[in-house]
């Protein structure tokens, strides 16, 4: 079976993973125990030779709140924990980043995949073969006001479910269009497609 794919974002408003639960980094140091990460440091140290990078420096915090505040609008972006069906998607595309470039971004680009019942995710530059994959349960029913028309929440077997951000609209529509069509056909039991309601916990 053909898998349509489509480029997303893994909103901001998602939870990024610990670095524990990323792949262990041989020769390189640990960033996020070195005190010269912190914003006040880094804005000191860069401030003479380039102002720039400290003005970056400086602006981290009001970013931090900004993606705070963003969050606590739009809601989670995943439920389940990182065990879960969704958790270990997640994991899998900020372990790629973290294994690129030793970062863990606030919304990677990603793919994700639909072939019938069962979804892929990769980031942008793993090959398709490398595509982690799970089955899914169709769309999540996505609270008003945080239901926007980018916006798709995908269902896993186990309650868990992760956000994805289409590119657009339209591209959103069919990622959802496709979802209901694999539970369907999955289920094998015909009537409409489930829609996940959240009752799980993080």
């Amino acid at each position: 079976m053909s898998v349509t794919e489509f480029g997303v974002g893994l909103p901001r408003y998602g939870r990024r993973p610990p670095v524990r639960r990323l792949p262990a980094l041989e020769g390189r140091r640990r960033r996020w125990r070195a005190l010269r990460d912190f914003f006040l440091f880094r804005f000191l140290l860069a401030l003479p030779e380039d102002p720039l990078e400290a003005l970056a420096a400086l602006v981290e915090p009001v970013q931090k709140a900004w993606r705070l505040s963003v969050r606590l609008w739009a809601g989670p972006g995943m439920r389940g924990g990182w065990e879960s069906d969704a958790g270990r998607l997640l994991l899998a595309v900020h372990g790629a980043y973290w294994t690129r470039d030793a970062v863990r971004t606030d919304e990677p680009a990603c793919y994700v995949g639909v072939a019938g019942g069962t979804l892929t995710v990769r980031a942008t530059w793993v090959p398709e073969a490398e595509a982690v994959a799970r089955a899914h349960a169709g769309v999540r029913r996505t609270p008003w006001p945080r239901a926007l028309r980018r916006r798709v929440d995908v269902g896993f077997p186990d309650g868990s479910w992760l956000t994805v951000r289409a590119a657009g609209p339209g591209a959103a529509g069919r990622l959802r269009a496709l979802l209901a069509e694999g539970v369907s056909v999955a289920d094998a039991r015909g009537g409409r497609p489930r829609e996940i309601e959240d009752h799980s916990r993080i």
